[in-house]
């Protein structure tokens, strides 16, 4: 099958540049982005059920549209209305979007054992994520019952400068790849980016030298966290794993010397059986 040319660089534009393409299907994009007010709003701890002015003032599109977008979204099962509120919610075809990409992964298929492990013996949860335009997404997390608060959701999401999971899925990206997102998050994040670009250059020192890199306390005070990029693409998914511990119970020591080499450990066994799957 010859590969689609009209995609091809879809994902190196940054929105301005997206809409402003011959290719871009707006209907599409304004359908998709009513699907991510749900999401939006369930991440930030907000109301999951919405109301077409809610979606409305939160797109700044006319009712009218949104009225017509959301109709055809129940119709399709993505969406469902309440018919005592008039909200709607996610819809369960929204699941039948995910699951496959999830199941892809086979990360939990073949090391959700060894991953348990590891979040027993730290008392945190070990989670799996990858870049999705410029954020971090979680695509897989496994705690134990003695897991520490901080239980990052599947679809969840984190910035990739300021995070040790976001450091390490840069430094895994191609070349290419890696310096067209910095360049991207430069000009979309400039504040972020002068405070936290040592930061990143830093990690990427760390990762080349030791596997893994350490960040604590830059994404939020109370937490530390170390991350390994896998050396190959999942899926076609470029993965990173961290770690992420309370501040208070551990040292840099602790991160460096032992939850570092021990996910990293973890990461290398993983890749050595994805390999023979």
């Amino acid at each position: 099958m010859r590969p689609d040319k009209n995609a091809e660089g879809a994902d190196t534009l940054d929105l301005a540049e997206l809409q402003q393409h011959p290719q871009y299907a707006s209907t599409l994009a304004n359908g998709l982005a009513v699907l991510g007010c749900f999401a939006g709003s369930s991440l930030a701890g907000g109301a999951v059920a919405l109301g077409n002015k809610d979606i409305a003032e939160q797109l700044g599109m006319a009712r009218p549209t949104v009225s017509r977008l959301t109709f055809t979204l129940v119709g399709l099962g993505y969406l469902r209305r309440d018919p005592n509120t008039s909200k709607y919610s996610l819809g369960p075809a929204v699941l039948s979007l995910g699951y496959p990409l999830l199941s892809q992964l086979m990360i939990r298929q073949v090391g959700a054992a060894q991953i348990l492990k590891l979040a027993e013996y730290a008392q945190g949860p070990v989670s799996v994520g990858t870049r999705d335009r410029m954020q971090v997404v979680y695509v897989e997390t496994i705690h134990s019952r003695e897991s520490n608060e901080t239980r990052p959701g599947i679809g969840s999401t984190r910035p990739l400068l300021r995070t040790a999971m976001g450091r390490a899925i840069l430094y895994g990206l191609p070349a290419a790849e890696r310096e067209m997102v910095l360049k991207r998050l430069q000009r979309s994040q400039p504040e972020d980016w002068d405070r936290y670009k040592d930061g990143v250059e830093s990690a990427f020192a760390e990762i080349k030298q030791n596997g893994f890199c350490v960040v604590r306390g830059e994404w939020r005070s109370t937490l530390a966290a170390v991350a390994v990029p896998m050396a190959r693409p999942v899926s076609g998914m470029h993965l990173a794993f961290n770690l992420t511990v309370p501040s208070f119970s551990t040292t840099d020591d602790a991160l460096r010397l032992d939850l570092g080499p021990r996910l990293l450990g973890l990461v290398h066994n993983i890749e050595d059986m994805l390999g023979r799957a």
